[in-house]
């Protein structure tokens, strides 16, 4: 109630209501008295009278004065339909009857039956012209279809290297990473560190199941050797992911994720073999690697050989994470 609508509200409240007028206490203005109109024109046309002469007045205003109705001042003047009608049948005499057909009773209509079949004649031409416009649309239609359906049926060697449509992978630059001549390549981070690169590997891995092609994942966070791998191919540190095709260098995930936006993505797959296994690996259950047979994942065995004394010294066959790769799913 403090804003301006309150207040309003509250002054509307304190104001004391005004009773209902009596007619006694009304002052009226006093009416002017009442002069028949008969009277009034009657002085009007003394004035002109006198003002003009007596010459000018008609007899005949004068004469039918008494004979108007008192309906007020302003009046319309009536004037006599007698010359009208009379003009009106003058003119009704010359038109010539025998220009109109009298109806035939008999008939199952009253219109003229040239004028019916005049307009039946026109209706059947605006038929035909628009069953020529509907089987016009229709056979487009149809040629349309058909030519998407030659179009999706075309083999797909008729899409290969040509003149007309080069390799697609042409245009990009050639670094070509161990075993990935012919296959597709892809490096990735397990590491849930910089979640704007986790995320991106997670964006490739999925474009490219999605496609189903088969390719092989070298995460560089599992295996130290794929990162130098990696830097080695690229000429300097790079942040995976990373795609590499046919021994074509596609880029990270901002490219490839453009690449498929522009509809260009796929024919750059185009012969990759299609991944057909089903479900993940049974020797590393997706992981891409496995403990180490001869540490058993300690990276340390004991040396008996050539007088060792029982030493602990490093296993020789697995990485810093006493992993191997998977010979069962990954590339040798």
């Amino acid at each position: 109630m403090n804003s301006v609508k309150g207040k309003f509200l509250k002054k509307l409240k304190t104001m004391k209501t005004i009773g209902y007028l009596k007619p006694e206490n009304v002052l009226l203005p006093p009416k002017p008295p009442l002069i028949p109109i008969q009277v009034q024109e009657r002085k009007i046309l003394e004035t002109r009278a006198q003002e003009k002469g007596p010459e000018m007045i008609e007899d005949a205003e004068m004469e039918n004065l008494d004979d108007k109705e008192n309906i007020g001042p302003n009046r319309p003047k009536v004037t006599s339909l007698k010359p009208k009608i009379e003009a009106f049948c003058d003119q009704r005499s010359e038109i010539d009857v025998s220009s109109f057909r009298r109806p035939d009773l008999d008939s199952f209509t009253l219109f003229d039956p040239n004028l019916l079949a005049a307009f039946e004649q026109a209706v059947m031409a605006v038929k035909a012209q628009e069953a020529e416009r509907m089987a016009m649309i229709e056979e487009t239609i149809e040629q349309i279809i058909k030519e998407e359906e030659e179009e999706s049926q075309e083999p797909p060697s008729k899409l290969r290297k040509t003149e007309e449509n080069p390799n697609p992978l042409l245009k990009f630059p050639e670094k070509c990473p161990p075993g990935g001549s012919e296959s597709v390549i892809l490096y990735t981070t397990g590491l849930r560190g910089v979640r704007k690169t986790f995320e991106d590997c997670q964006r490739v891995r999925f474009l490219l199941e999605n496609f189903g092609v088969l390719f092989f994942e070298r995460d560089v966070s599992m295996h130290t050797e794929y990162r130098d791998e990696l830097w080695r191919v690229l000429g300097g540190r790079a942040v995976p992911p990373r795609l590499f095709i046919r021994g074509r260098y596609i880029g990270a995930a901002e490219e490839v994720v453009a690449l498929h936006e522009q509809g260009r993505f796929r024919a750059l797959l185009e012969g990759i073999p299609v991944d057909d296994s089903r479900g993940q690996c049974d020797g590393c259950g997706g992981v891409r690697f496995v403990m180490c047979f001869r540490c058993n994942g300690s990276t340390k065995i004991v040396d008996d050989d050539d007088g060792g004394g029982g030493e602990s010294v490093k296993c020789g066959g697995c990485n810093e994470n006493g992993l191997i790769v998977c010979p069962m799913c990954s590339l040798s």
